[in-house]
């Protein structure tokens, strides 16, 4: 389990990192935020906010994948929400919602990260 507060791409990239694992996530499950739609034309998008937005307290946690299916759907009035899942792989992948893959790349706050 980890806060998402430097934001879920760069979070799930530490869990995966830590225990040797990749993760598949589908982008239709990630819980996103309204964006009006003055901030979508400039460029606000909802789902890399989600990715990569960092400071929101949400926690990302895995357990067995067959303890999924019996997660409440919330928890304390919490929602809960399954995201994707973890795999062998040493990659972190989002999953379109036509079915692309593409490599989920840790955007968020990372203090050590160069810029270019």
């Amino acid at each position: 389990m980890i806060d998402t507060s430097d934001g879920l791409s760069t979070d799930l990239g530490h869990i995966c990192h830590a225990s040797g694992v990749g993760a598949v996530v589908w982008s239709e499950k990630v819980p996103v935020v309204r964006v009006p739609a003055e901030l979508r034309r400039l460029g606000f998008d909802p789902l890399e906010l989600a990715l990569n937005g960092g400071e929101d307290y949400e926690l990302l946690f895995t357990v067995p994948k067959k303890l999924g299916g019996r997660l409440p759907h919330n928890l304390g009035g919490v929602p809960i929400t399954v995201i994707g899942e973890i795999t062998r792989g040493r990659k972190a992948v989002l999953i379109g919602p036509d079915g692309t893959r593409s490599p989920l790349q840790p955007k968020g706050w990372d203090p050590f990260r160069k810029e270019d």
